[in-house]
């Protein structure tokens, strides 16, 4: 039984993400922007970055629990949240016809592309009557598990961070105007990182330890993508996310993920690990 429904949600955040980076985005979507300013050229890309982070975890999710019907249950319960929040973030966008920033045409698609998604994933959590079950803390240490268990609350920290302590204009250069659009964007990628913890609670919480290690491969994948994605933009930056200050953080958090894989492996050996 493929759970299609997750795929299905993974590959829209791929897709947004990938259409994110190749287009300029602000003059196909939003009338009241016709060029893209230079916060809207950033948000634009933290937007990007964000939803293929979201899809890149949440296909690995998917592939791993794909054979277990309770698990993919479980996941897409998760996802269905996920996509309520997308549901969310294209109402308050709104249509430009009405004093909103989307195309009339647009927002009608996105509003239907939106509501279909939530129907799907909400017909696969109604339609099993399978739940995989909380699994037991277990072994801490230098482990993938423990890392998730940190990257987690940090998240967490980051999420609330965004919404109510961090002014978006300490993201770009001096000088750069912050406009409404771009200011939206930034709440959307707020969105989007609440979409990472709920992936991420799920792999703590009912994942194994093989499913760990995946998402944190998965996680230095994207810190390698994340500085690479901004490097055009460099000079839009502010100094707190600065292209030497991405590559420093990129670095840190890739040994951190690389110790945590050896660390699991080296350790006593749990049914999970052979074969990834």
């Amino acid at each position: 039984d493929c759970p299609w429904q997750l795929y299905t949600f993974s590959f829209f955040h791929l897709l947004f993400g990938v259409v994110c980076y190749t287009i300029n985005f602000c003059p196909l979507a939003f009338p009241n922007s016709p060029k893209c300013t230079e916060s809207e050229l950033v948000m634009q890309r933290y937007v990007a970055l964000t939803s293929l982070y979201t899809g890149v975890l949440f296909t690995t999710l998917t592939y791993h629990s794909k054979t277990d019907v309770s698990k993919a249950t479980r996941l897409a319960s998760f996802s269905l949240v996920g996509s309520a929040t997308f549901l969310t973030s294209v109402i308050f966008c709104g249509n430009a016809s009405f004093g909103g920033f989307e195309r009339s045409w647009m927002h009608i698609g996105d509003m239907i592309g939106a509501m279909a998604l939530f129907v799907i994933l909400g017909s696969r959590v109604d339609s099993s009557t399978e739940w995989a079950e909380k699994k037991e803390l277990g072994r801490l240490g230098l482990n993938c598990k423990s890392l998730l268990l940190l990257f987690l609350p940090i998240t967490a920290v980051k999420f609330l961070a965004m919404t109510d302590f961090i002014s978006p204009t300490k993201i770009l250069a001096d000088g750069v105007e912050m406009t409404e659009l771009a200011r939206w964007m930034f709440n959307y990628v707020a969105v989007l990182v609440l979409n990472i913890i709920f992936g991420l609670l799920y792999s703590v919480l009912y994942d194994d330890d093989k499913g760990h290690e995946l998402v944190v491969i998965a996680i230095a994948f994207m810190t390698v993508v994340s500085p690479l994605s901004f490097q055009s933009l460099n000079g839009m930056m502010g100094s707190w996310t600065s292209m030497h200050i991405l590559l420093i953080r990129a670095a840190i958090i890739l040994c951190v993920c690389i110790s945590a894989i050896v660390g699991g492996r080296r350790g006593v050996k749990r049914a999970g690990y052979e074969g990834i």
